[in-house]
């Protein structure tokens, strides 16, 4: 093999269902698709141990700070960080750059402050009183109340934003509106480039030879985006791709008969359906059930995904720290029960429910939403699907909300800490101002989720969250419909040190292509 060939067998590539968002971290909002390709160049302070393939949820490990030291109180937290830490443009990570991106996230008042950075970390960062710089390798957060998920949640990838960091240099030059694109990280690999592909844009990432926690054994990769799955399943098969996300649905016993390794595993993923409570036929909670009790979520998991996935038991995805495995989703398949509800409602029988989602980038939504419309119209029912051709452009309009006319909306979402039912169920994050796009309203599931949020003790706090999980499930503003459980990453066995944490996104750092296979 020549150097050239060498060369060319060490770049991954990977085939997502979309394209890549500006990569702007803070200010981006490009799902998981974009997560994936932010984990390989930036980096936070602590870090999920994507190495670790049994922790359920993720084990936290120090990155850019090598160790925190948290008040007995949970309102302090003096970040000591790593030393000779360089971003991708050679200059140095500090705590004065620490302070610098935080103000971008969080202070109006700070020169770099983004309007859209603020908005997308609000949740992780709203309860911080105070940044001080302590010493040149310091810094002090100190919270207005307890936060025991502050740590879990600058783990987040595209949560939107994240809690990463830039170079202040460079986004002093480029500012808020140029830095997309040009936002140097630390982390294992460093932007290079865009490039075309027959579905869209691609990225180019070159290996960081560089970085603190040494070269990784790749030279590059490469994200293409194939939003049809027969496409993406194809690019794998026939040798376009090396990697590839959201196989799940597809000939997958095919690809291991052929040497292919197919990852099995759950992690905090759902599909879901938001119901807008501001509609006056589905603000009655009996409409909300008849259409719960009208899908056949097994049938659908079954048949249409192959039994890649698994029904949903709510709104706690696995892999959280409050997932209770014992909870079932209380609306089994019960399509007599579905029309009596309805008839009791007094719902006409000409009544159709209007299913908003995108038809790509969301995980197999066209699929979901059209065996929803199939499974009301068994019922004597029926439905309406209005697409948005682009994932990204559906994920603004969803955040702005649903609008009048609208009955419910489509989502594939979930996180690895519990705060995340607050940020898509508290009646204070109602969108636009956050990610509540229902607009569900219950004052109690927002005490116990207030609560919860500033509990300290893990197993009171988990207990909080379920409480809360539990009347949403009696509300059922949101549908929960599936879990990821097989193939959302599948590989050809020449990718090699590969690891399966329970988590939406995984390191390449360690991973290397054997040019004999």
């Amino acid at each position: 093999m020549t150097a050239s060939e060498s060369t060319a067998h060490s770049v991954l590539r990977v085939a997502l269902d979309w394209e890549v968002d500006a990569i702007d971290p803070p200010a981006s909002f490009g799902g998981w698709n974009t997560g994936r390709v932010v984990q390989q160049i930036f980096e936070s302070l602590y870090e999920d141990d994507l190495e670790d393939e049994a922790a359920s949820p993720t084990r936290l490990i120090p990155a850019l700070a090598t160790s925190v030291e948290i008040s007995e109180d949970g309102l302090e937290y003096l970040f000591h960080l790593r030393e000779d830490v360089r971003f991708h443009d050679g200059t140095l990570f500090d705590a004065e750059a620490v302070r610098f991106n935080i103000e971008r996230m969080w202070n109006p008042e700070a020169p770099q402050y983004s309007p859209v950075a603020a908005d997308y970390n609000r949740i992780g960062l709203e309860a911080l009183e105070s940044v001080k710089v302590v010493g040149p390798l310091a810094i002090l957060l100190t919270l207005k109340e307890p936060f025991p998920e502050f740590l879990r949640y600058m783990t987040q990838e595209d949560a939107p934003g994240a809690h990463v960091f830039i170079s202040p240099e460079a986004l002093k030059k480029h500012g808020n509106s140029g830095i997309a694109d040009h936002a140097p990280g630390t982390g294992p690999f460093r932007f290079d480039s865009r490039f075309s592909t027959p579905h869209g844009s691609g990225v180019r990432l070159v290996r960081n030879d560089d970085y603190w926690g040494g070269a990784s054994r790749l030279n590059g990769l490469e994200y293409k985006p194939y939003p049809n799955l027969e496409d993406r399943y194809n690019a794998l098969l026939n040798g376009d791709a090396d990697l590839a996300y959201g196989l799940e649905g597809s000939d997958l016993d095919e690809l291991e008969r052929r040497g292919f390794v197919v990852l099995e595993g759950q992690v905090p993923y759902v599909w879901y359906f938001i119901f807008n409570m501001r509609d006056p036929v589905l603000s009655d909670a009996r409409v909300r059930r008849a259409v719960a009790y009208a899908i056949d979520r097994e049938k659908l998991s079954k048949e249409i995904f192959r039994g890649h996935t698994t029904v949903a038991s709510g709104m706690l995805p696995p892999a959280s720290p409050a997932f209770d495995e014992g909870y079932r989703f209380p609306y089994e398949f019960n399509p007599e029960l579905a029309r009596q509800l309805l008839r009791d409602a007094g719902i006409p029988s000409d009544w159709r429910l209007r299913i908003m989602s995108a038809k790509a980038g969301c995980g197999h939504s066209v699929r979901i939403c059209e065996y929803l419309a199939k499974s009301l119209s068994a019922i004597g029912f029926g439905a309406e699907i209005v697409w948005t051709e682009d994932w990204i452009s559906y994920c603004n309009e969803w955040r702005s909300g649903l609008r009048e006319g609208a009955g419910v909306s489509q989502m594939s979402w979930g996180m690895s800490c519990d705060v995340w039912l607050e940020q898509v169920l508290h009646s204070r994050n109602k969108s636009p101002r956050g990610f509540n796009a229902g607009y569900y309203c219950n004052t109690y599931v927002d005490q116990f989720l207030d609560d919860a949020r500033r509990t300290q003790e893990d197993k009171q706090r988990f207990e909080l969250y379920r409480d809360a999980h539990s009347i949403i499930m009696n509300d059922l503003p949101v549908i929960p419909i599936l879990t990821l459980a097989r193939g959302n990453v599948c590989y050809h066995p020449r990718v090699r040190g590969l690891r399966n944490p329970r988590q939406n996104w995984h390191s390449f750092k360690n991973v290397w292509m054997d040019p004999d296979i």
